[in-house]
C-alpha cells in the first residue's frame, strides 16, 4: 500500500496525539491553546516577537523583554538596554509568567455574599463590570471624603499618582502606600538617615562595584535588598577589579544568607547588636588615630566615647574583631558600610540605621566612587513615585477603620490581612468598615474581607511607568505595557477609577482623562530627550515602550559604571547619639533571640501563589513548599530536636508550629524562620502551606515611629512530639560535624 506524503502526516498526526492522551490520566484537564485568527500586524505564526516592560515582582523597578508567539507570553528575561539591571534578571522575576497564567485568577469582578452579616463567606457571586463600577460609585458617592485607599510598594507610578488625585479631590486622607517588602526592606529608615546626614531624604544606593572594602549590617544585599538584581551586577564588579583586585566583604548578621554566604568573612553578631558595633568601629577609627587625619577626625566629630569591652560583650565579638574591622575599614581606599533592613527593625531603629550610615560619612567617599550614590532628581516633576508610609500611618488607619471613621476601604497591591501582626488588629478594624474594594487578581486573604473584588491586570497586561529608586545616579524611568492581550476579564484598575469618577462632581474636574493611555502620554511627553532622541508626542511615546523607558544619553548598557554625583557632605553639628535599643525582657520565659527573614523566592509572601518560586529550593537551605525553624546543630541537641522534628515556637504575641532544620551557619541563641509561607488564600498554590510567622511579632512602632518593630523578639521553642518529612533538595551529610566557625565551633 502505498502512502501519500499528507496522509502520512495525518496518521502521524493522530498517532502522536493518541501518544499524549494515553499518557495522560485525565486528558480533560488540558487546555488546547490556539493561536491568532486574526494576528495583530506585528506578529507572524511561529514567529517570536519581544515587548520591553517593567517587571513588577518587587519595588526595584527592573526592565524586562518578553518574548511572545501566537499571543502566548513564552519567557521573561532582561532588558540589556536598561541602565538599572543591564540584561540581568532574578528568579521572582522570571518567574512572572506564572502569575498572568495562574488558574486561579479571578475571571471578572465578583460581589461576596455576607453570612450572618459579616464578610469572609467564600461565596462569590459574579458581576458584570457595569453593574460592579455602578456599586463602587453608589458607594463612594454617599461616602463622600470618608474613604481610605491603602496601596503596595510596587504601585506603578500613574496609578499612585491618580490615586493621590483622587483622595485629594475628594478631600480624603492622602493614600497609604504599605505593604512587607518596603517595612522589611528598611525603606523609611534609609531616608530618614540620609536626611540627617546628607540632606537628602531619597532613598541612596552604594557603589559596591568601585568599593574595595565592604561591611554589610543585617542586610541580605544580594537576596532581597533593594535593588538584587542590580546588587548582583555589582557584585560582579566588585570580585573583578583591575590589576586582579576582587574586593572583600564581611557581612555582619546572626544568621547566615546569600549574602553572608558569598562574604570573605562571616560575622554572627547578636541580634540587635549592629548599629552598636558600627559606633565601637568609628571611635576606635577616632581612639586610636587609623587611617587618614581626615579619617579619624570625622570619626571622633561623628561618636561620642565608646566603651569597646562592652559592645564586645553586648556583640558576642571580641575587642581584637572589633579594632581589626576598624583597622581594615579606616585603611581601605575606597571602604563602604551598608545598613539592612534587619537594623531598621529594631526598636531604636532609625537611630541604628543613621549609625551605620554615619561610617560611610567616616570613609568621607559619599558621591565619590565606592561610596554612597545620591540619586538623581527624576526627569521631570509630572513623574511619581510611591513613598512608603511610615507604620504609625498604618496605626492611625486602622485605628479610624476600628472608630467606624472609614466608609470605604480601598485596597490595591497590597495584602494586610497577611502582613500585618496579628496583634496589630487589622481583622478586626476591616469588619468596621461597612463597604470594601479589593482590586487583587486572586482572592488573597485581604480580598476575602471585600464585599466586591475588581480584578486588576497583572503587570503583564498593564500601562504604566516606574520611577528607578534607587537609580543609582542616573535617573531612570521604567516603561510598562501589554505584552498580551488580557487574558481575562480584568480592568485596569486606573481606568475603573477614570471611570468611577466622570460621575463624581469634586473628581471629574481633577481626572478629566479619558482612559489611562491618555493621562500616560501626557506625563511621557513631558519627559526631556533622553538616549534614543525624537521629539513630539507620539514619537516619545512609542520609543519610550520600544526601549523599554527613559534615561538620560549617557546611561546605555555602554556606561562606564555607576554614575555617583559627587557630593561634599557636611558633618552634623553634635556627635549620632544612639539610644540603648530597650531591652526584650522576659528572657527567662523567651530565652531565643527570633530572627525573621524574607525569603529569596517568595518574598513577603506574593511569589507564593507561583509554583516555580514554591518548587525551587532555598538557596541556603535547598528546603521548598513549606515553612521550617532552623536551629543550630547544638541548639537543637541540648533540646532533645531532630531535623524534621515539629517545634512550636511560642512568643508574647502568638506561636507557630513547623519541622526543625537543623542549620549550622546561625548563632546557638537564636532562632531563624523565613517570611512568605502561612497563605489561607491567594490561590491553590499558596494556600496551607507552612505558618505565617508574623503572629509571633507585636505591633510597635520604633522611637520615630517611621518603623515596623520586628527585629528585636524573643521565643521558646518547644517539642510537639510529631515530625514530618522536609522537602529538601538532595542529602545532606555531616551538618552537624562538616561546620566549623571561629566564633561558636561545634
Amino acid at each position: 500500500m502505498r502512502i501519500g506524503r499528507r496522509t502520512f502526516l495525518q496518521i502521524g498526526a493522530a498517532s502522536l496525539a493518541g501518544a499524549v492522551l494515553a499518557g495522560c490520566k485525565n486528558p480533560r484537564r488540558w487546555v488546547h491553546l490556539e493561536p491568532y485568527v486574526r494576528p495583530p500586524e506585528e506578529q507572524l505564526a511561529g514567529v517570536a516577537t519581544w515587548y520591553a516592560s517593567t517587571c513588577r515582582q518587587c519595588p526595584a523597578g527592573c526592565g524586562i523583554v518578553v518574548r511572545i508567539m501566537n499571543g502566548r507570553a513564552l519567557k521573561i528575561e532582561g532588558n540589556p538596554e536598561h541602565p538599572l539591571n543591564r540584561g540581568k534578571l532574578c528568579a521572582r522575576g522570571q518567574a512572572g509568567l506564572q502569575l498572568l497564567y495562574n488558574p486561579d485568577r479571578l475571571s471578572g469582578p465578583v460581589q461576596q455574599e455576607q453570612v450572618e452579616g459579616q464578610r469572609g463567606s467564600r461565596r462569590f457571586t459574579p458581576l458584570s463590570w457595569d453593574a460592579a463600577l455602578n456599586a463602587l460609585y453608589s458607594k463612594l458617592q454617599a461616602a463622600g471624603s470618608r474613604f481610605a485607599i491603602w496601596a503596595g510598594s510596587t504601585t506603578s507610578g500613574h496609578l499612585a499618582d491618580l490615586l493621590q488625585r483622587f483622595a485629594q479631590a475628594a478631600g480624603a486622607p492622602a493614600p497609604l502606600f504599605y505593604d512587607l517588602y518596603s517595612a522589611l526592606s528598611g525603606r523609611r529608615a534609609l531616608r530618614e538617615a540620609d536626611r540627617t546626614l546628607l540632606g537628602d531624604e531619597r532613598l541612596p544606593a552604594y557603589d559596591v562595584g568601585h568599593a574595595d572594602v565592604v561591611l554589610s549590617f543585617g542586610g541580605n544585599v544580594f537576596g532581597t535588598g533593594l535593588s538584587t538584581v542590580r546588587y548582583g551586577v555589582e557584585y560582579g564588579a566588585f570580585r573583578g577589579q583591575a590589576l586582579g583586585k576582587r574586593g572583600y566583604l564581611v557581612q555582619l548578621e546572626p544568621r547566615m544568607s546569600i549574602t553572608g554566604a558569598v562574604a570573605d568573612r562571616w560575622l554572627p553578631v547578636r541580634p540587635g547588636s549592629e548599629a552598636r558595633v558600627a559606633q565601637a568601629l568609628a571611635w576606635i577609627i577616632g581612639d586610636q588615630s587609623l587611617g587618614s587625619p581626615d579619617r579619624a577626625a570625622r570619626a571622633r566629630a561623628l561618636v561620642t566615647e565608646t566603651d569597646i569591652g562592652q559592645v564586645a560583650a553586648e556583640s558576642g565579638l571580641s575587642v581584637e574583631d572589633l579594632e581589626s574591622l576598624a583597622r581594615t575599614f579606616a585603611t581601605a581606599e575606597r571602604p563602604l558600610a551598608i545598613p539592612g533592613g534587619w537594623v531598621a527593625g529594631q526598636p531604636n531603629g532609625g537611630e541604628a540605621t543613621t549609625m551605620v550610615q554615619a561610617l560611610n560619612l567616616v570613609a568621607g567617599t559619599a558621591g565619590q566612587p565606592g561610596g554612597i550614590v545620591e540619586p538623581s532628581s527624576p526627569p521631570s516633576s509630572a513623574l511619581v513615585r510611591p513613598l512608603a508610609s511610615s507604620f504609625s500611618d498604618v496605626q492611625d488607619l486602622v485605628a479610624r477603620m476600628r472608630a467606624g471613621e472609614v466608609q470605604v476601604l480601598l485596597v490595591h497591591g497590597a495584602n494586610p490581612a497577611f502582613s500585618l501582626p496579628d496583634a496589630l488588629g487589622f481583622a478586626d478594624a476591616v469588619r468596621q468598615v461597612p463597604f470594601v474594594v479589593s482590586f487583587s487578581p486572586l482572592v488573597d486573604e485581604t480580598a476575602l474581607h471585600a464585599d466586591l473584588v475588581l480584578p486588576d491586570r497583572t503587570y503583564l497586561e498593564s500601562w504604566g511607568y516606574d520611577v528607578v529608586s534607587p537609580n543609582f545616579g542616573v535617573p531612570a524611568v521604567s516603561s510598562q505595557q501589554p505584552v498580551v492581550m488580557p487574558v481575562f476579564d480584568a480592568r485596569s484598575t486606573a481606568d475603573v477609577l477614570l471611570t468611577v469618577a466622570r460621575g463624581i462632581e469634586p473628581l471629574s474636574a481633577a481626572l478629566p482623562w479619558s482612559d489611562e493611555v491618555a493621562f500616560l502620554k501626557d506625563v511621557i511627553a513631558s519627559l526631556p530627550a533622553g538616549a534614543f532622541g525624537g521629539s513630539g508626542q507620539d514619537v516619545l511615546w512609542a520609543r519610550f515602550l520600544q526601549h523599554g523607558g527613559w534615561w538620560p544619553v549617557p546611561a546605555g548598557i555602554e556606561s562606564s559604571g555607576t554614575s555617583t554625583g559627587a557630593t561634599s557632605p557636611t558633618l552634623p553639628a553634635a556627635p549620632i547619639q544612639l539610644a540603648p535599643a530597650p531591652s526584650a525582657g522576659l528572657v527567662q520565659e523567651y530565652p531565643y533571640h527570633l530572627y525573621l527573614y524574607l525569603s529569596d523566592l517568595l518574598s513577603d509572601g506574593r511569589g507564593a501563589n507561583q509554583p516555580w518560586l514554591q518548587g525551587t529550593p532555598d538557596p541556603m537551605t535547598t528546603v521548598s513548599w513549606q515553612t521550617w525553624v532552623e536551629l543550630h546543630p547544638e541548639t537543637a541537641r541540648a533540646l532533645g530536636v531532630q531535623e524534621g522534628d515539629i517545634v512550636r515556637l511560642t512568643s508574647a504575641h502568638g506561636e507557630l508550629e513547623a519541622p526543625a532544620y537543623l542549620y549550622p551557619a546561625i548563632r546557638p541563641d537564636t532562632v531563624a524562620v523565613p517570611i512568605g509561607q502561612g497563605h489561607t488564600d491567594d490561590g491553590r498554590y499558596a494556600r496551607n502551606r507552612g505558618a505565617n510567622p508574623m503572629a509571633l511579632l507585636g505591633a510597635e512602632a520604633d522611637g520615630s515611629g517611621d518603623n515596623l518593630v520586628w527585629a528585636s523578639g524573643r521565643v521558646s521553642i518547644a517539642r510537639t512530639g510529631q515530625r514530618t518529612d522536609l522537602a529538601r533538595f538532595g542529602n545532606r551529610v555531616g551538618v552537624t560535624e562538616g561546620f566549623v566557625n571561629e566564633a561558636f565551633p561545634s
